[in-house]
């Protein structure tokens, strides 16, 4: 008798180590799991709001005149977006490209390197930046960006290179007139 009660003991030792090993391999393959698909929907997330801002960039420039408010809707993480006009050329350049540089450091090299090198609109990989650093590059067609905020009359538009928009809850709005050839970002 005394021999078997030891035998049930190392049983039920081995059992528990059975469990424990277990729930362990559980626990780590759930949680793996579950931030695969977390991951996989932060993805998904992206990959939708850059082809809704494409879209809404490429489907209003070719309604002249037609001015359209919309509101995109970014991952979470993602704090400030910057949209930079790669063919501004104007007198105060450097002063576009230095103001620029305060508001977003990659943006602001990207927007030095294009105008150091002689490239067309069609060389460039992006345009759109966002804050943190995104994985993938977002080029919208042809922008220009008017800064309405500083005249008194609505018509009253001054050009200018870049805009940053601070996003806030994962969204940001954005007013867009079609110009005909491209889209125009109206700054109020």
């Amino acid at each position: 008798m005394f021999h078997s009660r030891k035998g049930m003991g190392i049983g039920q030792v081995f059992i528990f180590i059975i469990a424990v090993i277990t729930f362990a391999l559980i626990m780590i393959f759930g949680y793996k799991a579950i931030t695969d698909f977390l991951d996989y929907g932060e993805q998904i997330e992206f990959v939708q709001f850059k082809t809704d801002l494409e879209s809404s960039i490429q489907r209003i420039y070719t309604e002249f005149g037609a001015i359209r408010v919309e509101t995109f809707h970014t991952p979470t993480k993602y704090t400030q977006i910057c949209f930079v006009n790669m063919e501004y050329n104007e007198n105060d350049i450097n002063n576009q490209i230095s103001f620029l540089c305060t508001q977003d450091s990659i943006a602001c090299d990207a927007w030095e390197g294009h105008t150091s090198t002689d490239t067309n609109f069609a060389d460039i990989e992006s345009n759109v930046f966002l804050t943190p650093l995104s994985s993938e590059k977002v080029k919208v067609s042809s922008i220009e960006i008017y800064d309405r905020s500083n005249t008194p009359e609505e018509r009253d538009n001054v050009l200018i290179g870049s805009h940053c928009v601070p996003i806030q809850g994962g969204s940001f709005t954005l007013k867009l007139e079609g110009r005909g050839d491209k889209t125009r970002i109206l700054v109020n």
